[in-house]
């Protein structure tokens, strides 16, 4: 799995503390992504043309966007 992420959003933040609580952060790879509006990653515009970052991309190639379905998503899978 891959989560998009910035160490500057509380977004992210958030995200990663669930993980780590969950016990899911050593199955997640990590992928620093600057989200600007001006000039959109494209890493990120791949997994999520919304460019909004979290973004999280199971291995099943779904994508999870948006810290609330994120951490709903690691409450329901849990390591």
């Amino acid at each position: 799995m891959k989560l998009h992420w910035s160490p500057r959003s509380p977004f992210v933040r958030k995200v990663m503390i669930v993980l780590h609580e969950r016990g899911l952060v050593d199955r997640i790879t990590c992928i620093r992504t600057v989200a600007a509006t001006a000039k959109p990653h494209p890493e990120l515009m791949k997994d999520n043309p919304l460019s909004k970052i979290p973004t999280l991309l199971l291995d099943d190639g779904t994508v999870i966007d948006g810290s609330h379905k994120i951490m709903d998503w690691a409450h329901a899978n849990p390591a």
